[in-house]
């Protein structure tokens, strides 16, 4: 299509009005758009203005493949995006599971993680004889049943939604309180189901050569703090007098018995649903036990949980809750006497 633009002057006003003209056509030229390609030609008088386009509209010549190409290569992309971003949603997961959410945020934001708790309790077990159970075993035999084993124990504490801290060999080290907050004695009944729950576990476990495997376990309550240390290999690791006492309480137990500071049995005696069984340490008739450091405890064998019943006779006329009915009252009585003796001796 071939046109041309003439511009008319009236002498008048001076307005110039332009004036496009086709001077030759082709049959489909009706099909060519303003966006097809032009070609100006200058003439002395006016301007001339070829266009050009294809009978069935522009295409280019790489559709038949670009096509097909752009669209395999987004949809790898968008497949790619999707990976990388469960990879990162399994990574945190994991972070999770090492560390509070907390102490990833602060560690992300540079900052120091240090955390402090008043009163939590403290889990510690070892397996009786592991030494000479590990020398008896190959390397892997010996992976696989500690494996087996705290797994056993993770589930627990999920279960009864205690901290598992880190495991050191065949040791496990556990904590109610925290990271996530509540009251100490809250803290000291999720510990002490925990703990009488592994004792069950371990009872019915065995080896893969169907050994039957032994441990020791200890709980101590009170102040702790908590934080990463480092930043190679960083791990949220626990620090005071507590961790040392749960620990002694654990090195000085015997198998297959909880053994359980002065602290932890008085928050278990005022535990909000269940009632413990509990009985006083005592080797040879000698009350107590020598831990290192601290001389003579008077120390508590944990022996059972009961779920506390609600005596609905008692129930008053607002509809709240009854005295809580607790067998064998005047034996509690006298082990909280026992306890607050206890702990102004080891005071004074």
């Amino acid at each position: 299509k071939l046109t041309r633009t003439d511009v008319k002057i009236n002498p008048d006003t001076g307005e110039e009005t332009e004036i496009v003209k086709t001077i030759a056509e082709s049959d489909n030229s009706y099909l060519i758009a303003n966006d097809n390609v032009t070609l100006d030609l200058a003439t002395g008088d006016n301007n001339w203005v070829i266009s050009v386009g294809y009978n069935k509209g522009f295409s280019p010549n790489y559709g038949a493949w670009g096509y097909p190409i752009v669209i395999c290569s987004s949809f790898v992309f968008a497949i790619m995006v999707m990976l990388v971003l469960v990879s990162k949603k399994d990574y945190e997961l994991i972070l999770h599971k090492l560390m509070p959410k907390r102490a990833i945020a602060k560690l992300r934001k540079g900052e120091t993680v240090v955390e402090e708790y008043n009163n939590v309790t403290i889990f510690f077990s070892d397996i009786v004889g592991y030494t000479r159970m590990a020398s008896e075993m190959t390397p892997i035999e010996v992976m696989k049943m500690l494996n087996d084993l705290f797994m056993e124990f993770d589930k627990l504490a999920e279960k009864y939604n205690v901290f598992k801290v880190e495991t050191i060999g065949d040791a496990y080290i556990a904590i109610g309180g925290a990271p996530t907050k509540c009251s100490g004695t809250e803290a000291a009944e999720k510990v002490a189901l925990f703990a009488l729950d592994v004792m069950k576990v371990v009872s019915e476990f065995e080896t893969a050569d169907g050994a039957k495997i032994f441990i020791r376990a200890g709980l101590a309550s009170g102040p702790v703090v908590a934080g990463v240390v480092g930043f190679s290999l960083p791990k949220y690791t626990l620090f005071g007098d507590t961790v040392n006492f749960a620990s002694r309480m654990e090195s000085t137990s015997k198998q297959m018995r909880v053994q359980i500071a002065p602290i932890t049995h008085r928050l278990l005696l005022d535990a909000p649903s269940y009632q413990f069984t509990s009985e006083e340490r005592r080797d040879g008739g000698e009350l107590g036990v020598e831990i290192k450091g601290k001389g003579r405890q008077f120390t508590y064998w944990l022996n059972s949980a009961t779920e506390r019943q609600l005596d609905s006779s008692d129930s008053n006329q607002n509809g709240s809750y009854g005295m809580i009915s607790i067998p064998n009252s005047s034996l509690a009585t006298q082990q909280i006497s026992r306890v607050t003796d206890d702990s102004s001796r080891l005071l004074h």
